[in-house]
C-alpha cells in the first residue's frame, strides 16, 4: 500500500515522495526495512532520534508530529512532518490495516484469568472446527503455534499486523486486553463482537494508583469500544459494579456462583481428575466435566463457554468440547514425582490469585514457593504474605527482582509475618530443590509467581530460568493430574 492511501487527505504526500509501505510502525525499534514510522513525540530531540533510529534500520519514509514541513532523510528518505499526526495515526493504522475488520473478536480483560480464558476460547473453536487467533501474555498467532510476545497488549501497531496476518487463516481471535493496553490506547478503534470481565483484584497500582483507576482503566472496555455482548463475571465486587452500571440496550450476560447470575456455576466438586459442576444457563440445565484444577478454572471455562454461546455456537456442542480442554501453560499446571510428591506451577502473582490457587490445591497442607518482583507495585508484597496465613512450610524466594535489591523485597513481605516463619531462598532453583525435598510422599507444593515465564529478570538481564526446567530435572513428569488424589 502506498503512503498516500494510508494518509489520504489527512496529510498530503506529492507522487514524487510517495513511497510502497510493507507495515506501519509507532516504535522505531520494530522497523524493518521497508516499514514506514509514525512519531507521535512533540519533543524535537527525542523526534530525530527516533527518525534517524528508523531510517538506519530500513525505514523508508517518516510522518512525523510537527508543523507542516519536509525533509529529504539520510538515503533519500522522505521525512514529513505534519500536525494531523495527533489526530489521525489511528485511523492511519486501521486504514493501511483494514482486512482485520473481517475477524471476530472477543477481548477479555480482568486481573486474573485473561490467558485461562482466551485460551479456552480458542480450545474450543478449534475442537468445534473453527481456527482462531490469539493475542495475550503467552503469545500472539494462530492456535497453538504462538510467538512470544513482550506485553500481554502489544501497541496498536503491532496488534493490527498481527490480527492482520490471521485473516484468510481463522474468522475468530481472542484478545487479552490489560488495563495498560486501555489506558494506553493499544487496542484503540477495534470493533468486538464480545467482551468478557474476570474479575478485579490487587494489582498494577504502582501504575494506577488507586484501585478506582485500576477499574476505571477495565472499564473502558465496555464504556468505550464498539462491543456486541458483554459477559461479566458477577462473584467479583467490582464486576457487580459493571454489570449494574451498563446501559440497558446493551446485550449482557453475567455468570458466576451468585443466584443472581444469568450462567450459574454450582455444586462444583473435584472427581479425582477433573471438575464437575452444574451450569444453569438461558441455554439449559447441564452437567459438565472439564480436565482442570480450581474452581476459578471452572468459572474460567464456563466464560470461554457462554462468549461463544453468545456468538450462536451450539451450547450442548460446547458442553462437549469442554470436555477436552486442557490446563494452561504455568496456570495450575501438574507435575507429578514416581514416589507420590505432587507440584503445582501457577502464575500467581497476586494476593488473590495466590489465595484461589491455595484453595484449589487437593490439599489442606501444601508447601509453598513465592516472591515478588522488583520495581513494581510494593504495596501487594505484605498483602501476599498475608495470603499464606496458615501455611506452615513456605520458601520466600526471588521473582524477577529486576533493579531492586532482593533483600529490600524481602522486608516489604515480611511486614506481615516473621522473618523466622519463613524458609528464605534467593536463589529460585534451590528453593523449589529444597521445598521439594522436605515434602513427604503424597505432599502438594505449590511454585507461585512465574508460571510460563522461560526467565529471571535480574538487573536488567533476563537470564534462562523456568520453574519447569528445575522439576523436570528433579524428576517430576508435566501432566500427571490424572493421579492426584
Amino acid at each position: 500500500m502506498k503512503l498516500s492511501q494510508i494518509t489520504l487527505s489527512d496529510c498530503y504526500i506529492p507522487p514524487e515522495w510517495d513511497r510502497e509501505i510493507r507495515h506501519v510502525r509507532v516504535d522505531s525499534r520494530l522497523i524493518q526495512q521497508g516499514d514506514a514510522l509514525l512519531v507521535r513525540s512533540i519533543d524535537a530531540i527525542e523526534s530525530e532520534r527516533f527518525i534517524a533510529d528508523a531510517i538506519a534500520r530500513g525505514a523508508v519514509a517518516v510522518v512525523a508530529q510537527g508543523a507542516l514541513g519536509f525533509a529529504c532523510g539520510d538515503g533519500g528518505v522522505p521525512i514529513f512532518s505534519s500536525p494531523a499526526v495527533a489526530d489521525h495515526w489511528q485511523s492511519w493504522l486501521h486504514r493501511r490495516y483494514a482486512r482485520v475488520a473481517q475477524l471476530s473478536l472477543i477481548g477479555v480483560t480482568g486481573t486474573n484469568g485473561k490467558s485461562s480464558v482466551t485460551q479456552y476460547i480458542a480450545q474450543l473453536l478449534m475442537a468445534m472446527g473453527h481456527p482462531c487467533g490469539l493475542l495475550g501474555t503467552l503469545g500472539n498467532g494462530l492456535w497453538p503455534q504462538l510467538q512470544a510476545t513482550a506485553n500481554t497488549t502489544s501497541d496498536l501497531a503491532i496488534t493490527l499486523q498481527q490480527l492482520d496476518g490471521m485473516v484468510g487463516q481463522a474468522n475468530w481471535a481472542a484478545l487479552e486486553v490489560s488495563s495498560h493496553g486501555l489506558q494506553q490506547q493499544r487496542i484503540a478503534g477495534l470493533a468486538f463482537k464480545g467482551a468478557v470481565f474476570t474479575n478485579l483484584s490487587h494489582d498494577h497500582l504502582d501504575y494506577h494508583q488507586s484501585m478506582e483507576n485500576y477499574f476505571a482503566a477495565k472499564r473502558r472496555l465496555f464504556e468505550e469500544y464498539a462491543i456486541e455482548h458483554a459477559l461479566i463475571n458477577v462473584d467479583d465486587e467490582y464486576g457487580r459494579a459493571l454489570a449494574q452500571s451498563l446501559p440497558s440496550e446493551m446485550s449482557v450476560l453475567t455468570y458466576g456462583c451468585e443466584a443472581m447470575a444469568d450462567v450459574q456455576i454450582r455444586d462444583i466438586c473435584w472427581l479425582g481428575d477433573r471438575l464437575q459442576a452444574r451450569i444453569r444457563s438461558p441455554w439449559g440445565d447441564d452437567l459438565i466435566q472439564v480436565p482442570l484444577l480450581g474452581d476459578f478454572n471452572m468459572s474460567n471455562a464456563v466464560a470461554a463457554m457462554v462468549a461463544l454461546a453468545q456468538q450462536g455456537m451450539d451450547w450442548s456442542a460446547l458442553c462437549i468440547a469442554a470436555q477436552q480442554l486442557q490446563p494452561v501453560l504455568g496456570r495450575m499446571a501438574f507435575y507429578r514425582h514416581a514416589d507420590g510428591r505432587t507440584a503445582v506451577i501457577d502464575f500467581a502473582h497476586t494476593p488473590d490469585a495466590l489465595a484461589n490457587a491455595l484453595a484449589a490445591l487437593p490439599t489442606l497442607s501444601p508447601y509453598v514457593v513465592f516472591g515478588c518482583g522488583g520495581d513494581r507495585d510494593r504495596r501487594k508484597r505484605p498483602l501476599m504474605a498475608a495470603a499464606l496465613d496458615g501455611i506452615e512450610q513456605v520458601w520466600l524466594t526471588d521473582d524477577n527482582p529486576r533493579f531492586e535489591d532482593p533483600e529490600s523485597i524481602w522486608q516489604d513481605v515480611l511486614q506481615h509475618a516473621p522473618a523466622a516463619r519463613f524458609h528464605r531462598q534467593h536463589n529460585r532453583s534451590l528453593a523449589i530443590e529444597e521445598a521439594c525435598a522436605a515434602m513427604p510422599a503424597n505432599g502438594v507444593v505449590l511454585i507461585a509467581g512465574k508460571g510460563h515465564e522461560a526467565y529471571q529478570d535480574v538487573a536488567g538481564q533476563r537470564h534462562a530460568y523456568s520453574d519447569e526446567s528445575v522439576l523436570l530435572a528433579l524428576g517430576f513428569v508435566r501432566g500427571a493430574q490424572t493421579h492426584v488424589a
